[in-house]
């Protein structure tokens, strides 16, 4: 047996000894036309900018206006801008050697000149046009010394005063008037008419005609008197949000329960990937291309899912019209004994497991997935256990006004204690190795929402839950299999663990390694496919309705959401696959009621996430 681990360890260990090659962009023209798709300028936020470039070239690439081998420069273009960070300057730099490189830094007084050098402030927001044979392009302030430089943003306070409006009382009366002629009395009755919030006042009239009194024999003639009041009466109707569940209340407690579905080209197919299939031949002629839904990707390796998975959550209803109900997914005790991975509760560490995998489990979780095999290196177990609560939404407004796409885009590089590239907290930049920049569990993943298009009609789901993954060989299963419950002991050797955020979301989902802090490495491992492949850095996307396979439930309940996460991992010195990108897409059955579970839950930020 432990020859055999040694042996395993070792085939492990050569899975993360080839590096990414990146190919030149064969149509510089249209690169540049993609990125003007985004208005630098007017950018929220540097994640934003990036976000909209990320969509707007895996858009291209399907046209086949964008050249497969010009996306990661795109990408790496517009992650190495200055385009929504404000205050900040690209920054050309030429050591004595005559070599130039360009950075993003936080003002001009941090574009300093390196060592028998000079350095100028580029006119240009991105690297990829700033600097040109050894000197900014367009022109630029030249440097020869460091300049110490210290900048205060101010803070201001704007308040806005308070205004009120009152609109004058008018009080009308229509006044009575009384007539008497002869024997005859008329008296007009009095009225009082109020409309709205206003009420005016005419002032009261009296008129009176001399009384004269006729008499004729014994006659007396009396004219009755008539009041007459007429009210009027409004009533309007708000519109209501559609249920999750035809004829159940919105605020309830709902599983959404796994099962299979369509076959899809998976991430790795040579063609159609993501579409429908029936053959290999319908995914480029990829071997096992086309896969039977459920099904996940992570460093080129594809692996079923299982079908019993389920996500049990809490929602507290939205308003309308935009029907945007928060979802709470329980947990329990975060720090519970975790029964799936006894082997990362010895004293000591001694089988390697993440530090957060050694601090136990969610006791009451709502998201519970079986164990499942995953067919490499002669047969492997993995499982996936919820480690925290759980937060997302359910988006019921009809029809759809929702934007529940997720886009996360990742750098292996460390930004220190800050998460924050450019401070002073920055470590020293490592080479973009596997023993360099992939030798940690430090690096940067921001995740934008929303691609400025409303979702398909239906009912939307996006829930957010942090997860351990834990892959391993089971020494009680008999080889090349993973017997059914079976747990990650003391003694067994683990290929691998990570923690996860994973965001199912049946709207759309993106991923990508991207160059943030312009230090020329966006991943040291194997990517989303392999460390050779082109595509490895992505954008990969995952679409949503109507091509699929993502897609919304139908608001009558029949026919099931189907949703997907895209996200990346840096998954250290204790994984062979060091930085890895991954893909799940799950089929649900339509949402059902479960007994109510109390579920709050307040998510810490933290990095890298």
């Amino acid at each position: 047996m432990r020859s055999f681990v040694r042996l395993l360890s070792a085939l492990v260990l050569l899975l993360a000894r080839a590096e990414a090659s990146v190919a030149a962009c064969s149509d510089p023209a249209a690169a540049a036309a993609v990125r003007g798709q985004c208005d630098c300028a007017s950018a929220a936020n540097h994640g934003a900018y990036v976000s909209c470039v990320a969509h707007a070239t895996n858009a291209a690439v399907k046209a086949g206006t964008l050249p497969d081998d010009c996306a990661s420069t795109v990408m790496n273009c517009a992650s190495n801008s200055t385009c929504g960070k404000p205050g900040f300057v690209t920054c050309c730099e030429t050591d004595a050697r005559g070599t130039t490189t360009c950075n993003v830094v936080n003002g001009p007084g941090a574009c300093t000149a390196p060592k028998g050098g000079s350095a100028c402030v580029g006119t240009q927001p991105s690297c990829c046009d700033a600097c040109a044979n050894g000197e900014c392009a367009g022109g630029g302030t030249t440097t020869s010394t460091v300049a110490s430089t210290t900048s205060t943003v101010a803070t201001t306070t704007s308040t806005v005063g308070s205004t009120s409006t009152t609109l004058a009382t008018t009080t009308s009366t229509v006044g009575s008037t009384s007539t008497t002629l002869a024997t005859t009395t008329s008296t007009v009755g009095s009225t009082s008419t109020t409309l709205a919030t206003t009420t005016t006042t005419v002032a009261t009239t009296t008129t009176t005609i001399a009384t004269t009194t006729t008499t004729v024999a014994t006659t007396t003639t009396t004219i009755a008197t008539t009041t007459t009041t007429t009210t009027s009466s409004t009533t309007t109707t708000v519109g209501t949000c559609a249920p999750i569940v035809p004829s159940a209340a919105i605020a309830n407690t709902y599983r959404l329960n796994g099962t299979t579905g369509e076959k899809r080209c998976v991430t790795t197919s040579a063609a159609n990937r993501f579409g429908t299939c029936t053959t290999d031949a319908d995914c480029g002629n990829t071997a096992g291309g086309c896969l039977q839904l459920p099904w996940v990707t992570a460093d080129g390796q594809v692996m079923p899912f299982p079908t019993g998975v389920q996500t049990n959550f809490t929602v507290t209803p939205g308003t309308f019209p935009t029907c945007e109900h928060s979802a709470c997914v329980p947990c329990g005790n975060p720090h519970a004994s975790c029964a799936g991975v006894p082997g990362c509760e010895v004293a000591g560490n001694p089988n390697g497991c993440v530090p957060r995998g050694t601090q136990g489990c969610c006791d009451q979780p709502g998201f519970i997935v079986p164990t499942f095999f995953v067919n490499i290196l002669g047969g492997l177990c993995s499982r996936v256990d919820q480690i925290d609560c759980g937060v997302g939404v359910v988006n019921t407004s009809n029809p759809q006004t929702g934007d529940n796409d997720v886009f996360k885009m990742a750098d292996t590089s460390d930004p220190g204690p800050d998460c924050i590239y450019g401070t002073a907290d920055d470590p020293a930049h490592k080479a973009c190795t596997a023993t360099g920049e992939g030798n940690d569990l430090n690096g940067k993943i921001v995740r934008t929402l929303g691609n400025n298009s409303p979702d398909a009609n239906g009912i939307q789901f996006r829930l957010n839950t942090p997860e351990l993954s834990t892959t391993w060989t089971d020494g009680q299963s008999p080889p090349g299999t993973c017997a059914n419950g079976s747990t990650y002991d003391d003694g067994e050797l683990l290929v691998s663990q990570l923690v996860l955020k994973a965001e199912p979301t049946s709207a759309g989902a993106s991923g990508a390694f991207v160059d943030m802090n312009g230090d020329g490495c966006r991943r040291a491992g194997s990517g989303f496919i392999a460390p050779t492949n082109p595509d490895t850095d992505g954008p990969i996307t995952v679409p949503g309705a109507p091509a699929g396979p993502l897609r919304p439930q139908s608001y009558d309940g029949t026919v099931g959401a189907v949703t997907g996460a895209v996200s990346e991992v840096f998954s250290g010195p204790n994984s062979p696959i060091r930085d890895i990108g991954f893909v799940a897409i799950t089929p649900n059955m339509p949402a059902v009621v479960v007994p109510a579970v109390a579920c709050t839950c307040t998510p810490v930020a933290g990095c890298p996430e």
